[in-house]
């Protein structure tokens, strides 16, 4: 059996880095010694939205819940795919995956940890959205222990069912394949269907979407991120507006070893090998959306860390930071724009193990056109109960961040669900997806501390002021259909 985690607040990143040892290979294996595959024309048009696994012309949820026990196996892991619909997401719209569902490959084991990470996206372009999912403490022949894979979920009009084993690339101790995961067009194709995954050194493989439901998609193919020792974060959007997206990688820097490095690297129609168009702000994850509505997609890096004098850009109590998109990549015109809770107009205040920039997502939240920022504070203290957790709402505007309308909600603020307690982690993930197709972006909160580690998401609706706690609804593992006997983790991540 698996050896579980202290049950406070526990956190994703601690099962990241699963890997024992670097891989070793060079930029010539990713490229010379992967075979890219050309998929046939597709016949169906593809999916309206990368995120409706069933065509129904909403925007669905994947929740993960990797410490989820199943068939008597401790942190085997499933998927909680949240539906979407006209009153946005139901507890009563819910489907549990895992790898003991029907036609679903493989088998579950202690320790797969199968949903550490997802991404949607229309991967064989059948007009629906299909999920990937990482399980990265799968042992294959490849590797004796934890190489990882990854499954795609096959959508279709009832919804997810059956899937593939995508072919794992051919390195050396390859560790943890799986664990970060992002999706979008990197080819320029028009088709959100390719997929992009983080391996254990500094390398990010890419498989192309493709018509056929098979190991390789379309073909796959990698780029290595130079300014990296290894990747641990993965985010994409079209920053420089030519219609094809862009990555943003995080990770350990190669020269300074410092664990918060977010580089850019520019996508384009030639070919998969996106190339690095310098570094952003300092983080730990990030978004990326259009904030000040030029056509540019902005980044924003998450910093949670405490300030330390061997983290550069690090703040008491976590940050923040906009860097600004433009034809170019990076608009180096603009500096950078840092924003913590001691920053005019911010809720609250900073203080020590905050981890104010844990989880940050991007959207628009209000319908003006503009992506607003989420913000996740998972250690942040309601009154005298520690770890509770707090969301922050930046909304954007043709400034920027605008930092005097900001707003928080936790699970003490009025119409919110539940109770703020020790150690429920609110905040801990973050989705923003308009899952009742208003036009208006709703926020999807999941605190994995829930009931003694059980979890439980929450779903705050958009409306033209900006997320408004009406009609808020939440509801835990246990209704989600997962068994509780342990730490299912359910809200730990959240499709983005």
């Amino acid at each position: 059996m698996s050896t579980r985690h202290p049950a406070f607040c526990r956190s994703a990143s601690m099962h990241k880095n699963l890997r024992t040892a670097l891989a070793t290979a060079s930029v010539t294996a990713l490229t010379g010694g992967l075979l890219m595959v050309t998929a046939a024309p597709s016949t169906a048009a593809p999916a309206r939205y990368a995120d409706d696994f069933n065509g129904d012309g909403y925007r669905d949820l994947a929740v993960s819940a990797p410490g989820t026990v199943v068939a008597g196996h401790d942190q085997a892991g499933a998927v909680v795919v949240t539906y979407g619909s006209s009153s946005g997401l139901q507890s009563s719209r819910t489907q549990v995956v895992s790898q003991s569902s029907s036609a679903v490959p493989g088998a579950s084991e202690d320790g797969d940890r199968f949903g550490g990470a997802t991404a949607s996206g229309d991967f064989n372009n059948d007009g629906y959205a299909d999920l990937a999912v990482g399980t990265p403490g799968e042992d294959t022949t490849a590797s004796p222990q934890h190489t990882g894979t990854i499954t795609v979920l096959w959508g279709g009009k009832a919804g997810l069912a059956g899937g593939t084993i995508l072919e794992d690339p051919p390195l050396l101790n390859l560790n943890g394949y799986g664990a970060v995961l992002t999706s979008g067009d990197f080819d320029g194709d028009g088709k959100d269907d390719d997929l992009a995954v983080a391996s254990s050194d500094n390398s990010v493989f890419i498989y192309k979407g493709g018509t056929t439901k098979g190991g390789k998609l379309g073909g796959r193919t990698g780029f290595a991120t130079p300014s990296l020792t290894y990747v641990n974060s993965l985010a994409s959007g079209d920053v420089n507006g030519d219609g094809i997206d862009d990555i943003v990688a995080g990770g350990e820097d190669v020269d300074s070893r410092e664990l918060s490095k977010q580089s850019l690297y520019l996508g384009n129609d030639s070919a998969l090998e996106l190339q690095y168009a310098g570094d952003v702000s300092h983080g730990q994850t990030a978004a990326v959306g259009d904030i000040d509505g030029d056509g540019y997609a902005d980044i924003v890096t998450g910093y949670p860390i405490d300030q330390r004098s061997s983290m550069p850009g690090s703040t008491l109590g976590g940050n923040v930071s906009l860097t600004f998109g433009s034809a170019g990549g990076r608009d180096t015109s603009r500096p950078a724009v840092t924003i913590t809770q001691n920053t005019a107009g911010i809720p609250g205040a900073s203080e020590t193990n905050d981890n104010f920039g844990y989880a940050i997502a991007l959207n628009d939240i209000n319908g003006d056109g503009k992506a607003d920022l989420a913000v996740g504070t998972p250690y942040e203290s309601i009154g005298a109960e520690e770890a509770t957790g707090s969301i922050t709402v930046i909304p954007g505007s043709s400034a920027g961040l605008a930092a005097a309308s900001a707003y928080t909600y936790n699970q003490g603020s009025t119409g919110i669900p539940g109770a703020a307690e020790d150690g429920d982690c609110f905040g801990q993930a973050l989705a923003l997806a308009d899952t009742n197709a208003d036009g208006k972006a709703d926020l999807a909160v999941g605190a994995p501390g829930e009931n003694n580690n059980d979890g439980a998401v929450w779903s705050i609706k958009g409306r033209a002021s900006g997320l408004t706690a009406t009609a808020a609804v939440s509801f835990g593992a246990a209704t989600a259909g997962l068994p509780t006997t342990q730490w299912p983790e359910f809200g730990v991540q959240i499709t983005r």
